[in-house]
């Protein structure tokens, strides 16, 4: 039995099931994250039952080729398993999976690329907005994203709520002008994630900080995906106020008034729920 980690599968082979690349980890690193195809079922089910309990749980991205009862088998196991609309699952199959996942102490994430459709077939990219707020009510992790399609917040706010009564998390990749409807998404518990090349003008920095000063109350934030020059006072001022930053440039030289406050950072741990497989993707 072969099973290929996340060292063996293409960069770009993540994108169907997640929107991101699959990043070069080392073989059997600690933390795991395998495409379903990636390898037999039974290899996948003996290294999701090797990691339950271990605190780094075998990461499954759900490409749609497993039969539901194999998802179920692997959740019950122990692995977190990541979907999307892109694996062509229907609202009760998904339930299902998160049923297993609790069960195995795992969870069940779901990335939605495509549209919010009112209708549809209940399957794949026409999954109905409908299904999508039972998924947030029955406990699954629920992501979007305005990079291919608008949303709009009254759409975002009710996904936060759904998943507010799950006791699951929603967090939304906001690409860009920031708009007013960001601080009700926050106050709502939202995790938020917002490039630096957004936030372009002071107005826009305190903006953001009051976004995260909404969020801290619900258990949320904003992450602030930092992938160029930047002013310290600016920075500094947006960590007070409880911005999580993701630094995504080389260190600055120690002499640099911006390295403490990328050490500061880099110590503060950001939830696991809050990005969907890797922190340091704006999806």
């Amino acid at each position: 039995m072969h099973m290929e980690s996340s060292s063996d599968v293409g960069p770009g082979s993540l994108a169907d099931a997640g929107g991101v690349g699959v990043r070069q980890d080392p073989p059997l690193s600690a933390d795991p994250v395998i495409r379903d195809d990636a390898a037999d079922f039974p290899a996948l089910r003996d290294a999701a039952k090797s990691r339950r309990g271990s605190g780094s749980p075998l990461r499954i991205i759900d490409s749609g080729k497993l039969p539901v009862p194999e998802l179920e088998w692997l959740g019950r196991a122990g692995a977190a398993v990541y979907s999307s609309d892109a694996a062509a699952r229907t609202a009760r199959e998904l339930v299902l999976v998160k049923g297993a996942a609790e069960k195995g102490g795992a969870s069940v994430s779901y990335f939605h690329h495509g549209p919010f459709a009112e209708g549809g077939t209940g399957s794949g990219a026409s999954l109905p907005f409908a299904d999508l707020l039972e998924l947030g009510r029955s406990g699954l992790h629920l992501y979007a994203s305005n990079a291919q399609w608008p949303r709009d917040f009254a759409s975002l706010d009710a996904l936060a709520y759904a998943c507010e009564k799950g006791g699951s998390t929603f967090a939304y990749y906001h690409h860009g002008d920031l708009g007013p409807g960001l601080e009700d998404l926050a106050r709502r518990g939202a995790w938020i994630h917002v490039s630096i090349r957004n936030v372009v003008s002071d107005a826009d920095a305190a903006a953001l900080a009051d976004c995260a000063r909404a969020a801290r109350p619900a258990g949320a934030g904003i992450v602030l995906h930092v992938d160029e020059s930047v002013d310290p006072v600016r920075i500094a001022d947006l960590m007070e106020a409880g911005v999580h930053l993701l630094f995504l440039t080389p260190p600055c030289d120690y002499r640099s008034a911006l390295r403490p406050l990328e050490e500061k950072a880099r110590r503060r741990p950001l939830d696991p729920r809050a990005y969907f497989l890797y922190p340091d993707f704006m999806l």
